[in-house]
């Protein structure tokens, strides 16, 4: 039974040994890229969307409130 599972595995996944196409180096590889990328970019979008936020913020109290509904 072992040795059929075996077989199949390596007859199934045998894609991923050739040197024609991805292997599993490759695609490890690009993994870590990915995982690298999201630890350096979510933390600058964070930043991004809290000073577009904070523009917004001040836009609306200056222009929106203080000029179209001044308190009397």
């Amino acid at each position: 039974m072992k040795k059929k599972i075996k077989g199949w595995l390596l007859a199934n996944l045998n894609y991923l040994r050739n040197t024609n196409g991805f292997g599993l180096y490759e695609v490890i590889g690009i993994a870590a890229v990915l995982i690298v990328a999201a630890f350096v970019v979510i933390p600058g979008f964070r930043n991004f969307a809290q000073g577009i936020m904070g523009q917004m913020d001040s836009w609306v109290n200056d222009s929106i409130i203080g000029k179209i509904f001044p308190a009397s």
